[in-house]
């Protein structure tokens, strides 16, 4: 029986879709795990990541205008129906709403369970208008019922497609890193000589318009000497921070790492930063995986005032949350953060970082899978790592 993940990327860096697979190969649910993905010049089109799991590429998914673009996410789903139509599927996993009509053919062609792993509020996000916006909706409200459980990347995201649909089978699955000791490092003040006394206050992740890039550096322009900011990843915004850089002592732009060694470079980092502009209702109820990895690095954050992680942040007591967008509102947070207890800082980041690792997720995956396919009596019976396998958890 095999278990398929659809996803329209060359899955060079899905880190949630390799820790689900992960997990479930954990369980030993399945003879065989397929992260079915787009093709891609330079890449095999299968790549064995371990004895069960394999990135499997088929055609391509590429086009200018909506017309090209959904002409070829009509040929690359037919591709991928063409192959799949006579094998014994036993789940098929939507990573998102493209795949979704996929989904739902090979569902009733193999009589697999369908299983909807939206990584966010699929209809909502930033990039969709017009014509593609109104063609996104009406395909997941046809079709989002056929999905025998739906899992979300956070609460708001969930019950916002519960009120919408009526839907009854969902879970929350966070996006969180898996539970391991990081230890400090001195990276950032070495290589960009800031002094031991100046904290550092540290954005990790996509470069672009919408995550407060911009607000970031203009507040942090007004406090040179008392706080430096270290902008670490790629995206559209990258060159324009390296240059402000250039003219500004307090900040700082530093490249995108390897997945597998962001947290010890979060690690030389005092505080983290996530500043999400509410410019979509996506933005708006999102849980970014930035925030889960500062915790796992023991740093305090300061986040914007969107609905779930400021919730979180609050709650949980492991920050400050901005009054607003406004560069004056970051500084008044980055100066209120400075002037918390370290130590109860610390105490809360640890029984966070606790609750919220992957392992804990992993739980509820498993009641997800057993749940979805009828087989409760498997509970724990997961398998061993053979000798040689790799971890995906990572």
């Amino acid at each position: 029986m095999i278990n398929v993940h659809l996803y329209p990327s060359a899955f060079l860096n899905e880190s949630r879709i390799l820790r689900e697979a992960g997990s479930l190969s954990q369980l030993a649910l399945f003879e065989r795990i397929d992260l079915v993905g787009v093709g891609e010049e330079g890449l095999a089109p299968v790549e064995k990541l371990q004895h069960d799991i394999s990135i499997v590429r088929l055609g391509q998914r590429r086009g200018n205008g909506l017309v090209g673009k959904l002409a070829r996410t009509v040929d690359w789903s037919r591709a991928i129906y063409r192959f799949y139509r006579t094998e014994e599927l036993g789940c098929v996993n939507c990573h998102s709403v493209a795949t979704l009509p996929l989904g739902v053919m090979l569902k009733h062609k193999t009589k697999a369970k369908l299983v909807y792993d939206a990584h966010e509020l699929e209809t909502e996000t930033n990039n969709l208008s017009g014509m593609r916006k109104l063609l996104t909706r009406q395909v997941e409200r046809r079709l989002i019922g056929q999905a025998d459980h739906c899992i979300f990347v956070g609460s708001a995201i969930e019950q916002w497609y519960i009120r919408e649909y009526g839907l009854h089978n969902t879970t929350v699955l966070y996006n969180c890193p898996s539970r391991r000791q990081v230890n400090p490092s001195d990276h950032f003040r070495t290589a960009f000589s800031i002094a031991p006394s100046t904290p550092i206050f540290l954005y990790q992740g996509y470069i672009g318009e919408g995550r407060g890039i911009r607000i970031l550096v203009e507040a942090f322009s007004a406090l040179a000497g008392r706080a430096a900011l270290v902008v670490m990843g790629y995206g559209p915004l990258a060159d324009w921070v390296a240059k402000e850089a250039q003219d500004n002592p307090g900040i700082h732009y530093h490249p995108a790492v390897a997945p597998e060694r962001l947290l010890d470079y979060t690690a030389a980092a005092d505080y983290g930063l996530s500043v999400i502009e509410p410019t979509s209702l996506s933005y708006e109820y999102c849980m970014p995986n930035k925030l889960f990895e500062y915790v796992m690095a023991g740093k305090p954050v300061l986040v914007s005032p969107t609905r779930e992680q400021s919730e979180f942040v609050r709650s949980h007591a492991i920050g400050e949350v901005a009054s607003d967008l406004s560069p004056s509102a970051i500084r008044e947070g980055v100066l209120s953060l400075l002037a918390r207890d370290p130590q109860a800082l610390q105490e809360a980041l640890a029984r966070t970082a606790d609750e919220y690792c992957w392992e804990g997720q992993e739980k509820t995956l498993e009641a997800v899978y057993l749940d979805t396919l009828g087989l409760r009596s498997f509970q724990g019976k997961a398998k061993q790592p053979r000798e040689g396998q790799h971890d995906l958890c990572h």
